[in-house]
């Protein structure tokens, strides 16, 4: 284990040549300008320290200026007494406390960074809490907490720009890092989860920190060729989930991670982690991707808690070793404290075998060893970040209390996903069955255009009536206004309730009378910055009468038979010696089958 790297300033003083009274006054007030000052004055090799117990509060980033700077606690503590520097940005877009890219041998020590996100803000765009690194070498970081920043990291080691120019022989050491942002979106659909560590560093140490509440990856191996990652703690959050503690999926230095070394790392899962350790370029978001390249050995890693897949592969060539992991401490199964509702169906296979340790075997290129337990995917499998905590059975809401542009409204237990779609259509699907989302009801009123972009929305207003609007005007509702006081969403059918303010059940969903097949576009969520789409086939269960097989298309809109309700009378949807024709229902209209045509007819 490393450890021990600074315990004095004595040691500093030795090792960059400054006397030891370079650093014997401190500042214990001002701002970001009293520190900046202090190393533009200084220059090379100059020492800022800060009073123990001092609060620095800034409204704008300390910049390091020359090489081989140090900011660091007088006397370097490693407790509560370390200096505290605070950002107070209320009102503007700064978001970085500390920025030192493209300077070598700076040193970061025994201090706090506090982005206050609570108080700030969050910060789409923001940057990490600290941002070193760049074409610089010799960084060290160590024995400093960094936590709550407003941006996508608490603490960001950059790469340099082309291989020429790489940041090289980084050491980050002993540092407290988290928590590092939340689960979820914002209101705008944002992603507000946050990195740990992100690291993308050659030929470094990351040794000895103790990660917890990392939202996004706990530490985030970006490429970093030649970098160990070892003697780390990663516990995820007891309140928010963490997507996964450390992950070798980027693609920085063109998906380079050899000679890369992940060993004898703690990882714990608390609230949950989705995956313990990410392997491969097809592990996090979608699939297709061109594989990551070892040499990378992965081996002496401890897995406990709530962590749905320890280690997954997918996307991965020349070399890989996994060996001597440990899973023992996994809870299990999975759905004791997790739901897979939004995983693709190879996903849930893994999910519900649970298959701690599993791989795509057509993502992993010879020449690879894998540890006894891993488990060979038979689809193969993606958005392994997909994983939920457990869902409820039901949701109730209140008057006004949903207003919503196109998302998901509930996330159910055992599979159940009831979403309003980007073409005002709302839909109940369960995710659960051989790869198709099944249709277990739908408003079926969507827009004629598809689309709606950001001027739909859905609402159960303030007089009981659950409405759905396109630009302001009403689309399509439950006719219960002055009868609705609260709503259920349930996992069961019949789906959607609205009861009035007896308990009595004023309107009811039920489920879509035909057999049909739709599509439905999902987005999955990747490391960082990047998204990735895939088509999902849904097929509608039939409670009518029995109908005629479903004829053939061979057109680009093959399958697309589900009706909609769009208001235009007559209408009909026709699949006709082999040629779509057409396709609005009228209202009140629903698909039968007709010889070799599908058309609208009244139930």
């Amino acid at each position: 284990m490393f450890t021990g790297l600074f315990t004095s300033a004595l040691w500093i003083a030795g090792v960059c040549g400054l006397s030891a009274t370079a650093a014997a006054s401190c500042i214990s007030s001002g701002d970001q300008n009293t520190i900046n000052s202090a190393f533009k004055a200084g220059g090379v090799g100059a020492v800022v320290q800060l009073c123990p117990s001092a609060v620095i509060t800034i409204t704008d980033y300390i910049q390091f200026t020359a090489d081989h700077q140090e900011l660091s606690t007088q006397g370097y503590p490693t407790g509560s007494t370390r200096a505290t520097i605070q950002l107070n940005s209320q009102g503007t877009n700064a978001s970085t406390l500390i920025s030192g890219a493209w300077i070598s041998g700076l040193r970061i020590l025994n201090i706090q960074v506090d982005g206050n996100r609570a108080g700030n803000g969050f910060l789409s765009n923001g940057g990490a809490n600290i941002e070193v690194g760049g074409g610089g070498t010799g960084l060290i970081v160590s024995h400093v907490a960094s936590r709550n920043p407003r941006g996508w990291s608490c603490l960001h080691v950059i790469e340099g720009g082309t291989m020429s120019s790489l940041c090289l022989n980084a050491t980050v050491t002993n540092n407290d890092i988290g928590p590092c942002g939340q689960e979820g979106t914002n209101s705008a659909g944002q992603g507000m989860w946050a990195d740990g560590i992100s690291f993308a560093c050659a030929s470094s140490l990351v040794s000895g920190n103790s990660i917890t509440g990392s939202t996004d990856g706990g530490i985030v191996i970006f490429g970093a060729p030649g970098t160990q990652v070892t003697n780390n703690t990663i516990t995820s959050s007891t309140t928010n989930k963490g997507f996964g503690a450390i992950n070798l999926v980027d693609n920085t230095y063109n998906g380079n991670y050899s000679g890369v070394v992940v060993s004898d790392n703690t990882i714990v899962g608390e609230k949950l982690f989705s995956v313990g350790i990410a392997i491969g370029s097809n592990v996090w978001g979608g699939y297709g991707n061109t594989p990551h390249q070892g040499p990378t050995t992965i081996t002496g890693n401890t897995f406990s808690g709530n962590i749905t897949f320890p280690i997954a592969i997918n996307g991965w060539e020349n070399g890989l070793t996994v060996t001597n992991n440990d899973d023992s401490g996994v809870h299990t199964p999975n759905s004791a404290f997790a739901d897979d509702v939004q995983c693709p169906h190879a996903t849930q296979l893994l999910f519900n075998a649970n298959a701690h340790f599993s791989y795509w075997p057509t993502g992993l290129v010879s020449p690879y060893t894998l540890q006894s337990g891993f488990v060979q995917a038979t689809e193969e499998p993606y958005s392994f970040i997909c994983t939920t905590g457990p869902l409820p059975s039901n949701i109730t809401y209140g008057l006004n209390q949903l207003f919503m542009g196109p998302g998901n409204v509930a996330l159910l237990h055992e599979n159940i996903m009831i979403a309003y779609q980007g073409d005002s259509n709302l839909v109940v699907y369960n995710t659960s069955s051989s790869g198709n989302a099944i249709v277990e009801w739908a408003s079926g009123h969507t827009l004629t255009n598809g689309t709606c972009g950001n001027l739909c929305d859905i609402a159960f207003q303030g007089d009981g009536n659950l409405v759905t609007y396109y630009n302001g005007q009403p689309q399509w509702s439950t006719n219960t206004q002055n009868k609705g006081n609260t709503m259920v969403l349930m996992n069961k059918s019949p789906w959607i309730e609205i009861l009035d303010a007896s308990g009595n059940v004023v309107w009811s969903a039920i489920p879509i009378p035909t057999t049909t097949s739709s599509t439905k576009t999902a987005t999955t969520t990747s490391s960082s910055t990047t998204t990735s789409s895939t088509k999902i086939t849904t097929t509608t269960t039939s409670t009518s009468s029995p109908t005629s097989t479903t004829p053939t298309c061979s057109s680009a809109n093959q399958g697309n038979y589900y009706c909609i309700n769009s208001g235009v009378s007559p209408a009909y949807e026709i699949c006709d010696n082999g040629s779509f024709v057409s396709g609005n229902c009228g209202a009140g209209t629903v698909c039968k089958t007709s010889g070799n045509s599908i058309v609208c007819d009244y139930p």
